[in-house]
């Protein structure tokens, strides 16, 4: 793995993250030819399927399962203010996350049935799947290596790879600001909720304490007096 000087220049356009890492921004593009998805038969660069598999009402099994093609980002134009091409940068699934929007399927449907007979899978099957489609705006972040290698037929051919990338699809990254106020007020709602029934448990039981308090009769010690003692003295002893 080597660098040359030429290229230490263009690096400086791309963004560093916090931890060291290089966020890109670009377009999704296959490596090679386009993949067909197992559930619904759509052309992708990327897809990744997760099966839940129901055999009997108490046992369900699940399947993991995604594509290991490599796919590449194109970063945007707005990097090549310069007139240089866009530049490609290669990222292999085995080692990346993959973040996207979903579709789920549910059991007796079409993508369920094609998916039961693409893996020979007999069970009730709810499936979600996730697709990277060529041309999504996405955004990657993650340890970028370039590979610099010569050929006796071919001039040097430079490869950028991004290792241990993180990818999100420009919708998810969206939901982001739409879905953390609706967390919030639901939150605050919920805490609102509770504390109006603390008061309104507490408000009520002083009442019925209060209610008790004024219709019970009000009891008083009573005096409880004996048998009246007498002396009787002589007559002859003075009062």
């Amino acid at each position: 793995m080597t660098r040359t000087l030429a290229r230490i220049g263009e690096d400086r356009q791309l963004a560093p993250a916090r931890n060291g890492n290089v966020r890109l921004a670009g377009q999704v593009a296959c490596a090679g030819e386009p993949l067909r998805s197992p559930v619904s038969g759509t052309p992708c660069a990327y897809w990744r399927l997760r099966i839940v598999e129901e055999l009997e009402p108490t046992l369900r099994l699940v399947h993991e399962i995604a594509s290991t093609e490599a796919f590449e980002v194109i970063e945007t134009a707005a990097r090549a203010d310069d007139g240089a091409a866009a530049r490609r940068v290669r990222i292999s699934p085995g080692s990346a996350e993959v973040q996207g929007i979903s579709i789920f399927h549910r059991p007796g449907s079409a993508g369920a049935r094609a998916a039961g007979e693409h893996f020979e899978l007999s069970g009730a099957l709810g499936i979600e799947e996730t697709l990277l489609h060529p041309g999504d705006a996405i955004f990657a972040e993650g340890v970028l290596e370039e590979l610099d290698g010569a050929g006796p037929f071919r001039a040097t051919q430079r490869e950028r790879e991004l290792v241990g990338a993180l990818v999100r699809t420009a919708d998810r990254a969206s939901l982001a600001p739409v879905l953390l106020p609706w967390a919030l007020g639901t939150a605050a709602a919920l805490l609102g909720g509770v504390g109006m029934a603390a008061w309104a448990a507490s408000h009520f039981h002083w009442l019925a304490r209060v209610h008790d308090a004024v219709v019970s009769p009000v009891t008083t010690p009573t005096l409880e007096m004996g048998p009246l003692g007498s002396t009787r003295r002589h007559f002859s002893q003075p009062e």
